[in-house]
């Protein structure tokens, strides 16, 4: 079994990116995002999954089990295979056949679930302390040793820039929380907190809203994988810390996300999760708004990699799968030299 010294895989330390394609469109002067992607199993979840995996070595337990829609699957598997520590993982059934493969190589045992709301996570909480084992869940609720991990993307952003707004999509809560635990006592000031949610699941949204007396709704209907918490357990945490940030919630109808998925796709040549579109689109709204100026300094926690959800693209994959010969190639190059303008030099 690994030592927890030896526990990293190269987690933490992400850049932030200008993506000036995305300002030049709205027409302000800097918009930014905090590429958490390039964590080693592809999203920020591997903070969380060292820090629980350091303190499970710690306290010597058996193995681990948790909840995942998958990116927390993936980071919870790896690290848990690197210290050798079997693990046990109920995943949303219709969580994303990406997220799903990405984890099966570490052999971790999957426990597909029809639901995954605050009574299963509760009953699989008392399942790990029968069983001698560590409780993955990314809340604060249930696993506040390993949230510590992701705190580190709040104490990271002031020493790379000063930003004036965090935009962070939130299902749980959970990594709002952790920024502005974080961020610290710099939260008295700068920067204000944004928590980013679909418009088909917004209870955190809602509530800061006044629009609702908790954090909770009764169903979602969001396809936004990762933020389809209709319950989140830090909820009323999330709330709190955007309030004392003097901040606010956006939310943002889904067909916002995919669309600005593919501007970042296709302009910025960055290719990320839906959920982590869904904050740039949050920051795109409020500019369009008037609720950011021209120049504010917004800064997206850009949560995953695209490769972890390719639904959307399917469909596209399948049309493009006709064979060409070499006789088509010149016809095809001539039609996009046709279309094309000269590059400005």
């Amino acid at each position: 079994m690994m030592s927890a010294t030896n526990l990293s895989l190269g987690e933490g330390n992400t850049p932030v990116l200008p993506f000036t394609s995305l300002a030049r469109e709205l027409g302000v002067s800097e918009i930014w995002g905090k590429a958490e992607w390039m964590n080693p199993t592809g999203s920020y979840k591997d903070r969380i999954a060292a820090a629980t995996i350091t303190d499970a070595l710690h306290h010597h337990n058996r193995g681990w089990i948790g909840t995942s829609s998958g990116n927390g699957g993936a980071s919870m598997s790896a690290y848990g295979a690197r210290a050798g520590l079997p693990g046990f993982l109920c995943i949303a059934a219709d969580a994303p056949e990406e997220k799903i493969r990405s984890i099966i190589p570490y052999g971790t045992t999957l426990l597909p679930m029809s639901q995954l709301g605050l009574n299963e996570m509760d009953a699989i909480s008392e399942l790990a302390r029968e069983f001698n084992l560590k409780l993955s869940i990314t809340a604060y609720r249930y696993n506040p040793e390993g949230m510590a991990g992701a705190e580190l993307i709040g104490s990271e952003l002031p020493d790379q820039r000063e930003f004036t707004h965090i935009y962070v999509p939130s299902g749980g809560g959970g990594l709002l929380v952790a920024i502005a635990r974080g961020l610290g006592s710099r939260l008295n000031s700068l920067p204000k907190l944004i928590c980013a949610q679909p418009r088909g699941c917004n209870p955190i949204v809602q509530f800061l809203k006044q629009q609702i007396e908790w954090p909770a709704i009764d169903q979602c209907t969001s396809l936004v994988s990762g933020l389809q918490l209709p319950d989140p357990p830090d909820g009323e945490l999330a709330a709190i810390a955007v309030a004392q940030s003097i901040g606010w919630g956006c939310d943002v109808p889904d067909e916002e996300t995919w669309s600005m998925q593919d501007f970042l796709s296709k302009k910025e040549g960055v290719f990320v999760e839906p959920a982590s579109a869904l904050a740039m689109a949050a920051i795109s709204n409020d500019i369009r708004s008037g609720r950011l100026s021209p120049t504010d300094r917004p800064v997206a926690i850009l949560t995953g990699s695209g490769l972890k959800d390719l639904r959307r693209f399917s469909s596209v994959a399948k049309s493009n799968s006709q064979t060409f010969r070499m006789s088509d190639l010149r016809s095809v190059l001539q039609k996009i030299d046709e279309n094309s303008t000269p590059a400005k030099q």
